[in-house]
């Protein structure tokens, strides 16, 4: 048998295993020990601890997509306005026109626009009467127009002399023939008309001066 295997030599060696085992078991506590409180660092550092980086996995990073808001503009609500004939104005104008109304006469439009119903009348060529119906476009006057003044005559006209006349309101061809001494007949001839209900206001008719004799 070897030397090294000798009874006290196998003794020996047991005896020296014991003594370093207590050492070998102080390590590895105080590794374990020590191992424990890097876990616990760990836990309590979270994401300061230094080696987090080391056992880090890829998290995604989400994506936030932002959607337009649209606020509807404000809708406005039209103001509808009623559509009425011209208003009549108190300030003096020229002439313009007019749309007859529902129930106007031609006395209320010349009240309405300050206007004198006899020259009204008379622009239009409405003789005696007031033919207007809603529709109708009539002329309105300048609030100053007065009718014409008539012209005297020459007081050494002759006899059959042809004068010009313009119809007026309220005329008729006999009060005309009466007026300058003349005859319907007359006045019919001279101016080819066939129906003397037929003159209008406004019209020019040739007269002859003091035809008639009294």
């Amino acid at each position: 048998m070897s030397i090294n295997f000798t009874p006290k030599n196998v003794i020996n060696k047991n005896n020296k295993r014991q003594q370093m085992m207590p050492f070998f078991l102080g390590a590895l506590a105080g590794f374990l020990a020590l191992l424990g409180i890097l876990i616990i660092v760990m836990v309590v550092a979270g994401a300061r601890n230094p080696f987090a980086a080391m056992f880090a996995t890829d998290t995604p990073t989400p994506t936030i997509t932002l959607t337009p808001s649209v606020t509807p503009l404000p809708t406005e609500t039209p103001t509808i306005t009623p559509t009425e004939g011209p208003t009549p104005t108190n300030t003096p104008a020229g002439p313009q026109q007019y749309i007859v109304q529902q129930d106007d006469n031609c006395w209320s439009i010349a009240n309405a626009f300050g206007v004198d119903l006899l020259v009204l009348l008379q622009v239009n060529n409405f003789g005696n009467d007031c033919p207007i119906t809603p529709g109708d476009t009539i002329i309105i006057p300048a609030q100053n127009a007065e009718l014409p003044t008539e012209t005297p005559l020459p007081t050494d006209l002759a006899r059959g002399t042809i004068i010009e006349y313009t119809v007026k309101l309220g005329d008729t061809l006999q009060s005309i023939a009466d007026k300058f001494d003349s005859t319907i007949e007359s006045i019919k001839n001279l101016n080819n008309i066939t129906d003397e209900n037929s003159i209008k206001v406004g019209d020019s008719l040739r007269v002859r001066y003091m035809l008639a004799t009294r």
